[in-house]
């Protein structure tokens, strides 16, 4: 009987270390991950979304290795959907900002940085700035505008 209480308290210990985990550790190929990121600061240093085709979801707040934004978990929730609605013109990607190879802005302010993630047809690209550069590509000036705006009204 000693033993058949042992093997029960072992599977209750077992099962109770699974942890119930509300976040995406895979993100779709097709998506893009977007928001701030925080320099000098301790702990969740980020606001960032994952936008798909089906929606739109919030970080899961979990611990991510500071600088390993591409990796961020996000909520299985997705958010309401006028917040989709409102981010969903951001996966109308220009193609030539998938294949621009300079810097589009400048990190000029150690507070935070607008961070872009984009996952598209098997090409990764990742921005980081706080400003806009002048001289790029009026397309692309347009796409991270638009990218500000749609951050700042989904903080909100």
């Amino acid at each position: 009987m000693k033993n058949f209480s042992l093997l029960i308290l072992v599977i209750v210990l077992i099962y109770s270390c699974n942890r119930a985990d509300d976040s995406q550790d895979i993100i779709p190929t097709d998506s893009i991950i977007f928001g701030e990121i925080y320099g000098a600061c301790v702990g969740d240093c980020r606001n960032l979304y994952l936008l798909t085709a089906q929606g739109v979801y919030g970080d899961a707040n979990s611990n991510t290795i500071y600088g390993d934004w591409e990796n961020t978990t996000f909520q299985n929730q997705s958010l309401a959907m006028d917040q989709f609605d409102l981010a969903k013109p951001l996966l109308q990607i220009p193609d030539i900002l998938l294949s621009y190879e300079f810097e589009i802005g400048s990190q000029i302010i150690s507070d935070f940085d607008y961070f872009i993630n984009l996952r598209i047809n098997g090409t990764s690209k990742t921005f980081v700035f706080d400003e806009l550069k002048e001289a790029i590509p009026l397309e692309i000036k347009n796409y991270i505008n638009n990218f500000i705006a749609i951050n700042s009204q989904l903080k909100k």
